[in-house]
């Protein structure tokens, strides 16, 4: 396992090596070791139709460029081990499944996680917004946590705006505190200084911090975008509360909506392939659904 934490970590770093195509060599060759199974020819070929395959090629085959990286990356590991930060795979058991759905420029290869990691055994639900928000719609969101929290499910959110840090804030003032999953849109040490003590608080509720960006990225439009997917792919339901078109969100929607998730709205207006949520009885049908998605096929 610590083998492709860091050939993925060292992949990382390489400018040559998209997400989709780093993606494909963390689960296709999994291990720096492995290479050598691979002819560079074939693997040439394997990488034919993605950017910069020859420059990438050329630099994985080069031992001496390689072994550079992969000392940085040994280094980059150890300090992350002492801050306790896990850096999970594909090939890791706690690997969330629902993130192998997303496209492969958007699927991550790496998530740096923070806190609890038995969150990512309970149902699970996303709640995507970006404000502003009507009032009815944001009471109902935060009636929805209430009600899911209570039937024992943990809340996904993002880690940026006052929507995320006032569902956040419900599970931690729960009697007993409750946990809740945070997705950022940066590294986990770019956290936004307003964020940080509401990140603190889920961590002591027993949350979890998940990014799967390296650790010093900072936040931008692309990597929101891909935080609001992974949000959404890391869940067994997921609650949009009135999307905006040219989101986030609204791509995490229509992603969903493809992916045949069950996908629900809090929303004035009507949205195709979305189921409402109007009121309080609906809250149980998104529980439930979020059960459902978790249960062996």
């Amino acid at each position: 396992m610590a083998a492709t934490t860091l050939f993925a970590l060292a992949l990382a770093r390489l400018p040559e090596a998209d997400t989709a195509t780093a993606g494909w060599l963390v689960r296709h060759v999994s291990r720096y070791d492995a290479l050598q199974q691979h002819s560079r020819e074939k693997l040439q070929e394997a990488l034919a139709d993605r950017p910069a395959s020859a420059r990438l090629v050329a630099f994985l085959y080069n031992t001496s460029l390689m072994e550079q990286q992969l000392a940085q990356a040994r280094s980059e590991l150890a300090n992350l081990i002492t801050r306790r930060i896990r850096v999970l795979t594909p090939s890791d058991p706690a690997w969330p499944a629902g993130l192998e759905a997303l496209p492969p420029e958007w699927r991550p290869f790496l998530l740096f996680a923070y806190g609890n990691l038995d969150v990512l055994e309970q149902p699970r639900i996303a709640l995507l917004a970006r404000p502003p928000l009507s009032e009815s719609a944001y009471d109902r969101a935060q009636d929805l946590v209430l009600h899911a929290i209570d039937a024992g499910c943990i809340p996904v959110t993002g880690a940026t705006t006052g929507f995320d840090v006032a569902l956040q804030k419900l599970c931690h003032n729960a009697a007993p505190p409750r946990a809740a999953i945070m997705v950022t849109n940066a590294g986990l040490a770019q956290l936004l200084p307003p964020i940080r003590p509401v990140a603190t608080a889920t961590l002591r509720a027993g949350g979890l911090l998940l990014s799967p960006f390296l650790m010093e990225q900072p936040p931008s439009d692309t990597r929101d975008e891909q935080r609001a997917l992974v949000q959404a792919a890391l869940a067994q339901a997921v609650v949009f509360v009135e999307p905006r078109e040219e989101t986030p969100e609204q791509r995490a929607l229509e992603w969903a909506i493809q992916a045949n998730r069950p996908v629900f709205g809090i929303s004035t207006r009507t949205l195709p392939e979305v189921h409402p949520v109007r009121d309080a009885v609906d809250f149980e049908w998104v529980v439930e659904a979020a059960r459902r998605a978790l249960m062996p096929s």
